[in-house]
């Protein structure tokens, strides 16, 4: 109703007027650029945002949640353990621990004191999923907290869960909230390429769920995408906003009743890191306002200086973490499902991009 009193312009008028004031010393067309190979132009209408596809995911809002990454070095699991505790008192809801091997019940125990595991989410990074989630179901136990309500996710690059099938379901039913199915791909950089490869390994997934007689309708909801955000802004965006378009398509493809936020976690990348600890954290905030703008779950933003020290210092990790309290409680970006909903580039961008990587997935996979 605000516009009632206007006439409206169509996109060639606009045209016809930006033509008409660069007097003849330039073309529209010269001020195109290129992203990801595709060609775009600074003029976005209404009438680009006909075809649109929009992005919905059924969320009733925009919450996602707060991480602090916890490399453990040196095995060194109550150095870990303390920062966990720090990182959880200072407003992180959501735990990384990445290690090198598994730990057994007495490490895991010492990692974990003081943690009530039911409140977060809690996540691993390690070389075999399944050990350590049985060891986990332990811990929890012994805590006397109970297994199912507890929020978890396990990152075993090289392990493969239907290996060991009965396992697998045992700890499933054990831990109804975890999400086994990890695709990472938070090391990869080439936009497209990087979504045809993340649909790739989810479909996958999906294949070997239905050759071991799962239910697809529920145990669908195992997997997990991690993925890696630089400091290309729009592209950023439209990376996250597009990988929940394809990974709706694909589950379209198999039951076309297949619904699902999927559940995305994302990762500044430490490469897009400089060597200036001040301009780091300056960059951070927009490189996190491109994640939870997009509809990441869950987000990690890594210390100023992590090219440093992969843990950073006290100092930078309360930094980080306040990038993302600042985005919440301050900026609101949490209560706004699909901010950037309307911004034709921005709609044009993740269409595009999805586009070229859906085609990826088919012709290359």
């Amino acid at each position: 109703m605000l516009f009632k009193e206007f006439k409206p312009v169509t996109k060639q008028e606009w045209l016809e007027k930006v033509t008409k004031d660069l007097k003849g010393k330039k073309s529209i067309d010269s001020f195109n650029w290129q992203v990801e190979g595709m060609e775009f132009t600074p003029f976005y209408h209404s009438e680009d945002a006909i075809n649109a596809t929009p992005i919905v995911d059924g969320r009733s809002d925009n919450t996602w949640e707060i991480g602090e990454r916890i490399v453990i070095q040196n095995e060194d699991y109550a150095a870990a353990n303390q920062q966990a505790v720090d990182a959880l008192m200072k407003g992180a809801n959501a735990l990384l621990f990445v290690v090198d091997k598994s730990p057994n019940s007495t490490e895991l125990t010492t990692l974990l004191e003081n943690i009530q595991l039911e409140w977060i989410s809690t996540h691993f990074r390690a070389n075999n999923s399944l050990e350590l989630a049985s060891t986990f179901v332990e811990v929890i136990e012994a805590k006397e907290q109970n297994p199912a309500k507890v929020v978890c996710s396990f990152n075993s690059p090289n392990a493969n869960c239907f290996d060991q099938l009965d396992l697998f379901k045992k700890l499933m039913a054990k831990l109804p909230k975890a999400k086994f199915l990890t695709v990472d791909l938070s090391s990869d950089n080439d936009v497209a390429y990087n979504l045809a490869k993340a649909i790739k390994k989810g479909n996958d997934y999906m294949e070997q769920l239905s050759d071991n007689g799962f239910d697809l309708t529920k145990s669908h909801q195992q997997i997990q995408f991690v993925i890696s955000l630089n400091d290309d802004y729009f592209p950023s965006i439209a990376k996250v906003r597009a990988l929940k378009s394809l990974w709706q398509q694909v589950l379209s493809a198999w039951d076309s009743d297949l619904k699902l936020v999927p559940n995305i976690e994302v990762h500044l990348t430490e490469n897009a890191q400089s060597d200036d600890e001040n301009y780091n954290k300056i960059k951070a905030t927009t490189q996190a306002m491109s994640a939870v703008i997009g509809g990441a779950n869950r987000l990690y933003v890594y210390p100023s200086d992590s090219f440093k020290n992969e843990n950073g210092t006290m100092f930078s990790r309360r930094i980080a973490l306040n990038v993302q309290h600042l985005l919440q409680q301050e900026s609101y970006l949490d209560r706004v499902i699909d901010a950037s909903a309307g911004s034709y580039f921005i709609e044009n961008l993740t269409e595009k991009i999805a586009e070229k990587a859906w085609a990826i997935f088919q012709n290359e996979f």
